[in-house]
């Protein structure tokens, strides 16, 4: 073999191993601080991998300038960036806040299991609004997740309520922040690091700033400052890991393709509710996993159907379309993946 594709294949499988680890490790620290270290405070954890991302984008394009920003990024207007960062950067901070609060009340290999369900909501509340009609096949693909999700949860031994309504509000704030991004920033297309130098600021600000009114006081009262304190390279290391998480995505999306890093996520998914139920003892039923394997199939299909749909535009519009997805997956990633 060529030394130099060698290379190549060996630098892409070193990329892909950092992707598919470095996330799973932030929902297990995000987890192990919320539970175990019992700093239940999602809006302050959160914001950890929002503001070492921010700090992290600040570094490489303003100091580094290893990505220099687009004529479009310059040209922003602080006017532009209030009415419509600022509200796709709201929907953003909730959608990891209550994210990471789920993982309070539920299992990790159930909280997979229900992200799975999120492309639903996200078709579900695009054809409400008008942004996107579905085709025939991505609505039955929708039905088939959503199946799939109903028989999970009905399999769920440790079922909660309090958590199921939780991460209903995060994927609904998600599909909120997909269909404000595609209505307010349709005309964008921000490169990898560029989308999270704009985005990261104002989601850690959202985070921070609510917890200070929501989260801090408690803190205050409790005495639970004293926790970061002993525990604080757990804190550090989880803050490492939000921007780990988003370098990993860059990587990835630069060797391969954005489509290629829904496909991975969708099999780390799967992995971490493999490793919850092996090496962690999580319950998981065989309802629950039947329900998963169908959820699984069908979000393939959503997949191979929107792929194709994609490639059925002019190359131009496709090209736009990767660039926008390749900027959404590293805004996805920080506090969460």
């Amino acid at each position: 073999m060529d030394p130099r594709r060698l290379v190549r294949w060996l630098d892409v499988g070193a990329c892909i191993l950092l992707y598919m680890t470095v996330g799973p490790a932030l929902i297990l620290v995000n987890k192990q601080i919320l539970t175990t270290y019992g700093f239940g405070y999602p809006m302050l954890v959160s914001g950890l991998g929002q503001a070492s991302s921010a700090i992290g984008a600040t570094f490489v394009v303003k100091i580094m300038k290893w990505q220099p920003l687009s004529d479009q990024a310059q040209k922003m207007t602080w006017s532009f960036y209030r009415r419509n960062m600022v509200v796709v950067g709201a929907a953003f901070a909730a959608s990891l806040c209550f994210g990471n609060a789920g993982y309070m009340y539920l299992t990790v290999s159930f909280v997979q299991m229900l992200k799975a369900f999120t492309p639903c909501v996200v078709v579900a509340m695009l054809y409400v609004t008008g942004v996107d009609s579905p085709s025939q096949k991505v609505s039955l693909s929708v039905l088939g997740m959503s199946l799939g999700t109903v028989v999970a949860s009905l399999g769920e031994a440790n079922f909660n309520l309090l958590g199921f309504l939780i991460m209903c509000c995060a994927e609904t704030a998600e599909a909120t922040r997909l269909v404000l991004t595609q209505r307010l920033l349709c005309n964008l297309r921000f490169g990898a690091f560029e989308g999270l130098y704009l985005m990261a600021p104002i989601c850690a600000l959202w985070m921070w700033g609510l917890a200070c009114f929501l989260e801090v006081p408690r803190v205050m009262a409790k005495g639970d400052f004293q926790r970061i304190r002993d525990h604080f390279p757990i804190f550090c290391f989880a803050a490492l890991l939000g921007f780990a998480v988003n370098v990993a995505s860059f990587l990835v999306i630069k060797r391969t393709s954005s489509v290629m890093v829904k496909l991975l996520g969708t099999a780390r998914n799967a992995g971490l509710v493999l490793f919850s139920a092996l090496a962690m003892g999580e319950e998981v039923t065989g309802q629950q996993a039947l329900g998963y394997t169908i959820c699984l199939l069908f979000f393939g299909c959503y997949n191979y159907y929107k792929l194709t749909e994609t490639k059925a535009v002019p190359s131009q519009s496709a090209a736009d379309a990767e660039a926008g997805e390749a900027g959404e997956e590293l805004l996805r990633g920080a506090g969460k993946k």
